[in-house]
């Protein structure tokens, strides 16, 4: 009932007079049938009650409540990233955020309790001790595995290029020192080797610097895993082991195998034949297929 309304305070019913700007915007009043005004008139009537909640509005501003809006994990996370350079697997120090409509930043939901505080506190203690480090750290190891399955012919994303195979590490040094590092290579029945019959070159490197560079399989280790498969593992885990001094801090730590050159020959091919009608084409033929072998 707009004749009980107080036109002169017409922001202390702003919701009513929101719903007749609406209708007169829409043309849905006066209804269809009835005398109606012309255009000019509503559009002046519709901006005086529009001007009126404008000034009203700044006069009294009323922003509403607003909840503090703490960090939730990931946030937290990017913010030690961004802040000190490190990268914290936080759902190990945080418990998980609650949820509303599928977001988990929502101020309203994200509650601080008593306990979620201390959890809070907690993880800042860790990731200070990260940042700064401590010179009384007692040493550690930590170790990485590659999947038995995953192929190693094949070049792995975030590896060095011309590599193949292999395992990229990241890692957050905690002090400036030396770090050793030990390649065990996969065993299997018995802890034999495999590949061994071919030479290879196993590198490290430390945000794509190499470190260290061994070779791994040939003759000589092929001839020893065939004697003493227990001295050939011995052999190659001593062979496969350095000490390299790192900055503290995060760094990528790669290991893989230098591949080999892949490019084809331009020689034209040449399938070996056997000529039973002439002994002289079949001696150079022979030849010609002990000297392909031995390139091979």
């Amino acid at each position: 009932m707009l004749d009980k309304l107080d036109i002169d305070h017409a922001a202390e019913h702003a919701e009513t007079w929101e719903k007749v700007v609406r209708k007169l915007r829409g043309g849905m009043m006066p209804p269809q049938g009835m005398p109606r005004p012309a255009q000019a008139q509503i559009d002046g009537l519709i901006t005086w009650p529009e001007t009126s909640r404008d000034q009203a509005n700044a006069a009294h501003p009323e922003p509403g409540r607003s909840p503090l809006h703490r960090l939730n994990r990931t946030e937290y996370a990017n913010a030690i990233r961004d802040l000190l350079g490190l990268k914290v697997d936080v759902s190990e120090l945080l418990p998980a955020d609650d949820e509303s409509n599928g977001f988990d930043n929502i101020a309203e939901v994200l509650r601080v309790s008593p306990s979620l505080l201390e959890a809070y506190l907690a993880a800042s203690r860790e990731v200070s001790a990260l940042a700064v480090g401590d010179p009384k750290t007692a040493p550690r190891s930590d170790s990485f595995r590659v999947p038995p399955d995953l192929a190693q012919e094949d070049h792995i994303e975030g590896l060095p290029l011309g590599t193949r195979g292999g395992l990229l590490i990241h890692h957050n040094f905690p002090l400036d020192a030396d770090y050793e590092m030990n390649v065990v290579l996969l065993r299997i029945i018995v802890g034999y080797l495999t590949g061994m019959e071919f030479p290879h070159q196993l590198e490290i490197s430390i945000d794509n610097k190499r470190v260290f560079l061994a070779p791994v399989g040939g003759e000589e280790d092929l001839e020893l895993l065939d004697t003493n498969v227990a001295l050939a593992g011995d052999t190659l885990d001593a062979r496969l082991k350095t000490k390299v001094h790192v900055k503290a801090g995060p760094h990528d730590v790669a290991v893989s195998f230098l591949r080999r050159d892949s490019a084809e020959s331009n020689e034209p091919l040449q399938p070996f034949t056997r000529d039973f009608g002439s002994g002289e084409h079949e001696r150079h033929s022979a030849d010609r297929s002990r000297a392909d072998h031995g390139a091979i």
